[in-house]
C-alpha cells in the first residue's frame, strides 16, 4: 500500500497503456485531418461567404487612401473616352487639322502702292486697297508731262488662276501747255497752237489686262480704249481753218475715242 508523505498532495497516475495508445493514434489523426476534403474545403467556403478580405490601406501623402484613388480611376476612364463615341461618328466628322506638310493659308495683303505709265493717264502713283482677292480699288495723282492730274479706278479679277482682269479708270488733268506733247508725235513740222497752251481734259479708260503676282509684287499690262473729252474756247475757233473731226465747231467740245495702253507694278505692304 502506498504511503503519503506528510505536507505534499498525492498526484494521480495515468495508466501507461492509455498513454501508449494516444501516442500511437496522434500521427494518424493529423494525417487524416490534413487530407480530408470536407475539412480542407471548409476554410475556402468560409472565405467566399465572408467576402473579399480587406487589406490595410496605405495612407497617401495628402491624406487620401489608396482605395479612394482606385475608386476614382473608373470614373475618370469614361470621361477620357467620351469624345469618340463610335468609329462611325469619328469617320463622319471632318478633320480640320492641317498636315505638317501642307502650307498654311497665305494672308491677303490689302494695302499697296502702284506706279504705272499709260497713254491716257501719263505717269501715276496710286494707293491700292484690296478688300477681297478678286477686287482692287485705287486712287492717286500724277502728270501727263504738261500738267498734274488725278485718277481713280477699280480692277476686277474674276479668274484668279488665269491672271486676266478688267479695269475701269477715270480722271482729270488740269490746264497745261500740251503743245510739246503734240510736237513729240507730229515731229518738227508741228506748229504750236495757242488753243493747247491751257488745255485741260477728262478721260475714262476700259481695259483688259493680264497680271502676275509673286510674293508682295504684282506686275500687269493692259490694253483697251479710252475716251477723252474737253471744251475749247469758242472765241478762237473762227481763227482755225481746219478743225479736227473730234472738235464740234459750234460749241468747241472735243470728244475722242482713242486706244489706251498701260504698264505698271504694285507693291503690297
Amino acid at each position: 500500500m502506498p504511503t503519503i508523505s506528510p505536507g505534499r498532495a498525492a498526484r494521480p497516475r495515468l495508466n501507461p497503456s492509455i498513454l501508449a495508445t494516444v501516442a500511437a493514434c496522434a500521427p494518424l489523426a493529423g494525417a487524416a485531418f490534413a487530407t480530408s476534403p470536407a475539412v480542407a474545403a471548409e476554410p475556402r467556403s468560409a472565405a467566399v461567404d465572408a467576402g473579399p478580405v480587406t487589406q490595410p490601406q496605405a495612407e497617401e501623402p495628402n491624406g487620401a487612401s489608396a482605395s479612394d484613388a482606385r475608386s476614382a480611376e473608373p470614373a475618370a476612364a469614361p470621361a477620357a473616352a467620351a469624345p469618340v463615341d463610335s468609329p462611325r461618328r469619328a469617320a463622319l466628322e471632318p478633320v480640320d487639322e492641317l498636315s505638317v506638310f501642307d502650307e498654311p493659308p497665305r494672308r491677303l495683303r490689302q494695302l499697296g502702292l502702284m506706279f504705272d505709265l499709260g497713254t491716257m493717264g501719263g505717269g501715276m502713283m496710286s494707293l491700292v486697297y484690296r478688300p477681297v482677292q478678286w477686287l482692287r480699288v485705287h486712287g492717286g495723282a500724277g502728270t501727263n508731262g504738261a500738267s498734274p492730274g488725278l485718277r481713280m479706278g477699280a480692277v476686277v479679277a474674276p479668274w484668279q488662276d488665269s491672271g486676266w482682269s478688267f479695269s475701269l479708270d477715270g480722271g482729270h488733268f488740269f490746264p497745261g501747255d500740251v503743245n510739246g506733247l503734240f510736237a513729240a508725235f507730229a515731229g518738227s513740222d508741228y506748229d504750236d497752237s495757242h488753243l493747247l497752251e491751257h488745255f485741260d481734259y477728262d478721260f475714262a479708260t476700259l481695259q483688259l489686262g493680264w497680271e502676275i503676282e509673286r510674293g508682295d509684287l504684282m506686275f500687269f499690262a493692259r490694253g483697251g480704249v479710252g475716251l477723252l473729252w474737253t471744251r475749247l474756247p469758242s472765241d478762237d475757233l473762227g481763227r482755225i481753218s481746219n478743225l479736227s473731226s473730234f472738235v464740234d465747231p459750234e460749241d468747241g467740245s472735243v470728244r475722242a475715242l482713242l486706244p489706251s495702253l498701260s504698264l505698271g507694278i504694285i507693291g503690297f505692304l
